[in-house]
């Protein structure tokens, strides 16, 4: 086959080549196993995230019948409750980790009490809901090292034993063999999926348990968070170079980075639409109602040019008086097979609602802009604190203005006053239900105070004439 020949040994290759060649893919590992389906509410500004159930045991329950495979010995008992009151506990800890910033509802159990409720993945068969922006950070800010470096030992063991491609007959055995390969290494890898909700949510396919695989599973989250770290800064912070992007919107920001990269600004994102009635995706029509004022009891009688209709058409005439009893809504979903997918999903919603993010002055990491707060620190809990940036940024300012203060600040001032008053108390020469009385107000006006709505010095002149001293009797 003709091609031409070039002597590439000055070739330089350009930058985008380099940013393509690390993405290169593995045989051992898929990024895309589960088909999640997503909606998005505008008006919550909301992800709605339907965590496909399918490998869990009883998904593949039937698949073990018709191939006559032998139910595997953890779920051939029947469970105790004490084991199944474990097993959700269990469940709902993993859940629970992220329980301050998204709601995860769990599937109702088939047969409450039953082996079923044993879950592989926390996350199977649960709906997740992310408030639009933090999916992408707490991914983001993922410690994935830390939960690679727990996680190696009890992956490498499962490299030690043999693994053969093994010899499949039907889609059905391929099918259960990835199921028991998923159901061996998601224990041993948990403390990385469950780093974030979205590794969680769209773990990978292993094909075989091998050392290349979990190297390339690492890089590929590391180049994620890399990527979706540039995006956050480059698209979306309007202090970073401002002179040259500040007059781009986002989706323009956008568009440059994937021209410097080399890459397409366009993205597929497969949506279903659909008119339902059970998926309302807001309280007005057609994209949803008020359904608590719904009243479906109400018979309805069809005129004649109804029911002629329905005979013109061959329609049930049940069927048109179903159409005006229960409306049908405007209903949309997107199908993510792919953490890169999902990801992507997320920061292309932004793109389209505006979103604004700001660099956090404590910790320097992004948080959403909410409302008209465009203060400097987040409200994101800090590693190793019990309070958030904001709490901890104040009070390290206030303790930096009690050292410009000579120590003067309205705490200190009102333990002064409270001091002398109260000394007066026990001399006997203010009553004390007076005194308390006093206390009420000065503890309302050093509130005030230490909120910047009053100056320190007058709090100081009203608390000197809030209890004047009693007048000395003049010798005659």
């Amino acid at each position: 086959m003709f091609g031409p020949s070039f002597d590439l040994s000055d070739y330089q290759h350009p930058e985008s080549a380099n940013y393509h060649s690390q993405w290169s893919g593995c045989a051992d590992l898929s990024p895309s196993f589960f088909e999640n389906s997503v909606s998005y509410l505008s008006e919550e500004k909301k992800l709605y995230i339907s965590v496909s159930p399918v490998y869990e045991f009883e998904a593949m329950f039937d698949l073990y019948e018709d191939l006559e495979y032998p139910i595997p010995e953890k779920y051939q008992k029947e469970p105790t409750e004490p084991e199944v009151e474990f097993w959700r506990s269990k469940l709902q800890d993993r859940r629970g980790k992220f329980g301050r910033t998204f709601l995860v509802n769990p599937p109702e159990p088939l047969y409450p009490h039953d082996s079923s409720e044993q879950r592989i993945n926390a996350f199977s068969g649960t709906t997740i809901v992310v408030p639009l922006g933090e999916g992408i950070l707490n991914f983001c800010y993922a410690d994935f090292s830390s939960a690679f470096e727990h996680c190696g030992t009890a992956y490498r063991q499962l490299t030690q034993v043999a693994d053969k491609p093994p010899a499949i007959h039907s889609a059905k055995e391929g099918v259960i063999h990835i199921f028991e390969q998923y159901e061996e290494l998601f224990p041993a890898l948990s403390k990385v999926f469950y780093s974030s909700i979205y590794t969680a949510a769209f773990p990978p396919q292993f094909a075989r348990r091998t050392e290349r695989a979990l190297e390339y599973y690492q890089q590929y989250l590391a180049l994620l968070q890399t990527e979706f770290l540039e995006l956050l800064e480059f698209c979306l912070d309007k202090n970073f170079r401002p002179k040259v992007l500040g007059q781009l919107y986002p989706s323009e920001r956008y568009s440059l980075w994937c021209r410097i990269k080399g890459l397409s600004s366009s993205h597929v994102r497969r949506e279903t639409f659909q008119p339902d009635s059970y998926d309302p995706h807001g309280t007005t029509m057609p994209f949803g109602a008020d359904l608590d004022k719904l009243d479906t009891n109400e018979e309805v009688i069809l005129m004649p040019e109804q029911k002629a209709f329905c005979e013109e058409y061959s329609l049930a005439e049940y069927e048109l008086q179903m159409h005006y009893t229960i409306p049908c809504f405007i209903s949309s979903s997107y199908t993510c097979s792919n953490l890169r997918d999902m990801l992507y999903l997320e920061f292309s919603k932004i793109l389209e609602v505006g979103l604004e993010f700001q660099k956090c002055k404590r910790c320097g990491r992004y948080f959403i802009v909410k409302g008209n707060y465009h203060g400097a620190y987040c409200d994101r809990i800090a590693e190793g604190e019990h309070r958030t940036c904001q709490q901890l940024a104040a009070q390290e300012t206030y303790l930096e203005k009690l050292k410009n203060n000579d120590g003067k600040n309205p705490l200190s001032v009102y333990q002064k006053y409270y001091k002398r008053y109260f000394a007066r108390v026990q001399a006997g020469s203010l009553k004390r239900e007076k005194f308390k009385l006093w206390q009420y107000e000065a503890v309302q006006m050093r509130d005030t105070c230490l909120k910047g709505d009053l100056l320190l010095q007058e709090f100081e002149d009203w608390l000197e004439g809030s209890m004047p001293n009693r007048p000395h009797k003049c010798s005659q």
